[in-house]
């Protein structure tokens, strides 16, 4: 396997989700933790929500701000509700 397969190594682009909902693309971090990290220090300055997409798999990671820690970090696959929650 390769070094930068590990969650430790991936990158993540961070990105800003403004209310009208466009997006601005704000870093590029190493890592799940780190990128935890920065996207908790840019909401505190910024009050708008943030997401993170693994480089290398696509994945989407957002942020729930009620929370402490790596579950933080919410993987949009894993929200996803189904057909006969929803009816």
């Amino acid at each position: 396997m390769l070094l930068r397969e590990t969650p430790m190594y991936r990158e993540y682009d961070l990105f800003e989700k403004f209310p009208d909902g466009s997006s601005l693309w704000r870093a590029s971090v190493l890592g799940l933790e780190g990128a935890c990290i920065h996207m908790r220090e840019l909401s505190r300055k910024s009050g708008n929500k943030f997401y993170a997409i693994d480089v290398m798999r696509g994945k989407t990671i957002h942020l729930n701000s009620g929370q402490v820690g790596l579950d933080l970090l919410v993987s949009r696959r894993t929200v996803r509700k189904s057909k006969t929650a929803t009816a």
